[in-house]
């Protein structure tokens, strides 16, 4: 709204009615005397000029027609002046009524620049002009001006007002404000105009309130409606002071301080349909965000925009204003409707305030003449607000009553609810008591199992396993886990082997306990029918790696995924320091040789036991042990360490697997220390196991060359019968060396190479004894296998040569003459589905393979019987 505060309705009664009676019968009271009628108006700054003079225009009452402001010639471009000139009779006895107080002029609101003279002395003046501009504005409400007593004279009296705007604003005096004419009265009245009592304290109630309902809001933040009411109020308080004759006390240019009452007003109703929104829909409608983005954008105009298009501003935001009211009353009637409670008890306040905000509008774009504002939107609110105080005392009584019900009988369901937590706490208890002992005899199973510390004049092998959870059952305080070490010594074909397992089972606590269990049982039990049973013994340890391996695999894929393990399993040769081993997706096995700790893996072979598919795709690893060598395998626990946590709360788990090879050179190798390493460098957040051996004898390893007494092999004229395929004389010169040294040890190059020359000779029964007695001795040279196994098809003995067969393959599975050889071999002893496997591999590998070819032209035919070979 554009006009400002009320006096005391009392008070506007009694001049209302002083007016009426003025204009029947001036003679019948003095003062007051009303100056609406009976002006003269003129161009210009005429403060001396007779009011005779032809200039002067005739008006009948203030406010100044436009239709003759607009038909007086200004000069261009500067600053519009007009005057105006009033008479005024002034009775003998009016003149001894001052006595006893003075005389005073009350002016409703004059635009812009003013200057009042009163029988040509001037009694007031408001803003600035110098240089033909207005430099200071001076538009103030209610101008009320003390007019000495010696300046007043019997019979007639004149008062002058000199008008001064810019181009195109406002330039006139009007007739009355808040229902207060132009007067001539006593001091004492016309400073009763100024009472602003019921307005202050309206203002104080209503900032009270606003900051009442942020207080809500800070409270219950999702109750958005209160800080929507708060803003409201607030910002009706500040327009409400700004619209009061006491904000002239901060001596405020007047026209920043119509820009601040104008950028305010805009988001009164803003906020009021936010509220609405907010407090029967529980959302922001569309309207109502749309309504806050027009009122955004109007006031952010204001401030930089001269007086006129300020006006113009104020005049679009007043046309807005009776979307806002329809939309309003269409929000509150649709929670009539809906039987909204709050709505009911708002119901009268709200039509109160929209009608007197609806009559303060209408007054203040005078679309009815005899409508002005009367300053009742204040009033308003204030029927409204003891509706929302109604809405909240409501709500209090509500929770009061509710309170006072759970009150009555608090303390019996306190008992009853204690006695609930206390029966839940006791099965909670005999639950644990419960899982502790299923823990504790899972524990039991699996010590037995857990065993690895082994010690020889070969090896030294030890272990630490630390489960993650840990539980006390009883006096026990055990740790259970999925991680296990299993260690043993056994024989193979008369050769003493460590065979050890280093497993991580999938799963925490009692899952992944039930599969070490598993794994713990079924690696013993087949370890166990190793020992007892000749045909276990009997097995190559290639070929006894993939059964052990095969077993495990058969009994978790019956699990069906839901049980899986990662392992590494391995056979160490005590004599050669042969380590053969599968690892099962299992972190990489590491060496430490002379200070340095390293992988001697580089890839994933095989996934973890239980998945499906695994045997066609495993390969039996090897690696050459060295005395003083150091072999460390441990799970995951290894690297899954926390290193900390980041400023968002996220865990920092270490991603670097040679973060281990750093703990093993930190620690020299002792598993103590590494262990004391890991812990340092961060805390562990899994089962960890670790398994260590050390090899302690000097390994006996296959040379490729070697000398006979002072005789040096291979010679020159060796490499010349070689080069010339010349095999007779070269058996004859190597069968001439051995009968030279036949009381030295022949070393095993030497050996190798006169089984080879047997071999292209066709003497294979010699070349087979060579070549069984190379094997037994360094198992690391699979071409001495080989050529054992085609020797041993061509005797007829065929499962000899499919077993060396399995563990040329098993060691190097793309060997393409050896799958193929192999392939023919299980032919003969009519294992027609493994032949035909082998031959889909060799059909990968080569498949225009020569040797395949026939192998399928035999499996068309009928094969003879070799199976006791």
């Amino acid at each position: 709204m554009n006009n400002g505060p009320t006096k005391r309705k009392l008070f506007l009664h009694y001049r209302f009615l002083l007016s009426i009676l003025l204009f029947a019968s001036t003679e019948l009271f003095a003062f007051p005397t009303v100056l609406t009628k009976d002006w003269k108006l003129s161009v210009g700054r005429n403060v001396d000029i007779s009011e005779q003079d032809p200039i002067w225009i005739k008006l009948d009452s203030l406010p100044v027609p436009k239709e003759i402001l607009r038909s007086f010639t200004f000069p261009e471009n500067s600053v519009h002046t007009v005057t105006l000139l009033k008479k005024i009779e002034v009775s003998n006895a009016e003149i001894e009524e001052l006595n006893t107080d003075g005389i005073s002029v009350h002016l409703p609101l004059l635009t812009n620049v003013y200057e009042v003279f009163f029988n040509g002395n001037k009694v007031g003046e408001g803003g600035l002009l110098a240089g033909g501009r207005i430099i200071k504005n001076g538009f103030r409400r209610h101008v009320i001006l003390n007019i000495p007593e010696d300046r007043i004279r019997p019979g007639s009296n004149e008062i002058r007002v000199v008008l001064s705007a810019d181009p195109g604003e406002e330039l006139d005096a009007y007739a009355s404000f808040d229902s207060t004419p132009p007067l001539l009265d006593l001091q004492s009245r016309n400073a009763a105009i100024l009472s602003e009592r019921s307005t202050l304290m309206l203002l104080f109630l209503y900032l009270f309130v606003g900051f009442y309902h942020f207080l809500f809001y800070f409270k219950r933040p999702q109750e958005k409606y209160n800080l929507f009411f708060g803003l409201f109020s607030i910002l009706l308080s500040a327009y409400i002071y700004l619209r009061s004759n006491s904000v002239y006390e901060l001596n405020l240019d007047p026209f920043l301080q119509m820009k601040l009452e104008y950028m305010i007003v805009f988001n009164i109703p803003t906020f009021f349909l936010l509220f609405l929104d907010s407090f029967f829909e529980s959302k922001i409608s569309s309207v109502s965000r749309f309504y806050q983005y027009f009122a955004m954008a109007l006031t952010s105009l204001i401030p930089f925009s001269s007086r006129i298009v300020c006006v113009i501003l104020l005049q679009i935001w007043q046309f807005s204003i009776f979307v806002f009211v329809f939309y309003s009353l269409f929000i509150m009637f649709r929670a009539l409707i809906r039987k909204n409670q709050d709505s009911v008890r708002l119901f009268a306040g709200f039509i109160i305030l929209i009608v007197s905000a609806v009559a303060d509008l209408i007054g203040s774009m005078q679309l009815i003449p005899m409508l002005e504002n009367y300053g009742l939107l204040k009033y308003g609110f204030f029927t409204f607000e003891l509706g929302i105080v109604f809405i909240l005392a409501n709500r209090f009584l509500r929770v009061h009553n509710e309170v006072e019900e759970l009150n009555r009988d608090l303390d019996q369901k306190v008992k009853e609810r204690t006695g609930q937590l206390q029966d839940t706490l006791s099965q909670i208890q005999e639950l644990k008591v419960q899982q502790d002992g299923d823990y504790f005899l899972t524990s039991l199973l699996l010590d037995p199992l857990n065993r690895h510390h082994v010690r020889n004049d070969y090896l030294i092998l030890e272990g630490y396993s630390r489960q993650k959870k840990h539980f006390e059952f009883k006096q026990w305080k055990k740790e259970i886990g999925g991680d296990i070490i299993i260690a043993d010594e056994m024989v193979l074909k008369d050769r003493k082997y460590i065979v050890f397992v280093n497993g991580d089972a999938m799963g925490k606590s009692i899952q992944g306990a039930g599969g070490a269990l598993v794994l713990g049982v079924v690696f013993r039990s087949f370890l166990s029918r190793t020992k007892s049973v000749s045909s276990y013994k009997s097995k190559p340890p290639e070929v006894w790696l993939k059964d052990c391996f095969s077993e495990l695999q058969n009994i978790f894929e019956s699990f069906d995924g839901s049980m899986l393990v990662s392992v590494v399993l391995g056979l160490v040769d005590l004599e050669s320091g042969i380590l053969y081993f599968l690892n099962a997706e299992h972190p990489w096995t590491v060496l430490y040789r002379d200070g340095v700790a390293s992988f001697i893996e580089d890839k994933l072979e095989l996934r973890k036991i239980g998945i499906t598919g695994l045997e066609s795709k495993m390969k039996v690893k090897t690696f050459f042990l060295e005395k003083g060598d150091s072999i460390f395998i441990g799970s995951d626990g290894r690297d899954d360490l926390l290193l900390g946590i980041d400023s968002d709360g996220t865990r920092l788990i270490n991603e670097d697997e040679s973060q281990f090879l750093k703990r093993i050179e930190e620690s020299r190798g002792d598993l103590g220390l590494l262990v004391q390493s890991l812990r340092n460098f961060g805390e562990l957040t899994d089962d960890l196991s670790v398994l260590k051996f050390s090899y302690l004898k000097e390994p006996l390893r296959f040379q490729t060359s070697g000398n006979l007494n002072s005789e040096t092999f291979p010679d020159e004229s060796y490499f010349k019968y070689l080069e010339t395929e010349n095999w007779e004389q070269a058996v004859s010169y190597l069968e001439n060396l051995k009968r030279k040294n036949a009381d030295a040890r022949l070393p095993p190059a030497f050996k190798k190479e006169l089984a080879k020359v047997y071999y292209k000779t066709e003497k294979y029964e010699e070349a087979l004894v060579i070549f069984e007695e190379l094997i037994s001795e360094f198992p690391e040279d699979i071409e001495n296998m080989f050529l054992a196994s085609l020797i041993y098809k061509r005797f007829n003995r065929y499962r000899q040569a499919v077993e060396l067969g399995e563990r040329v393959m098993l060691r190097e599975p793309e060997f393409l003459n050896n799958v193929a050889h192999l392939a023919e071999s299980y032919l003969f002893i009519h294992k027609r589905e493994t032949t035909i496997q082998l031959l889909e591999k060799v059909d990968k590998l080569d498949p225009a393979n020569s040797h395949a070819k026939r192998i399928r032209i035999q499996l068309s035919r009928p094969v003879p019987d070799h199976r006791s070979g």
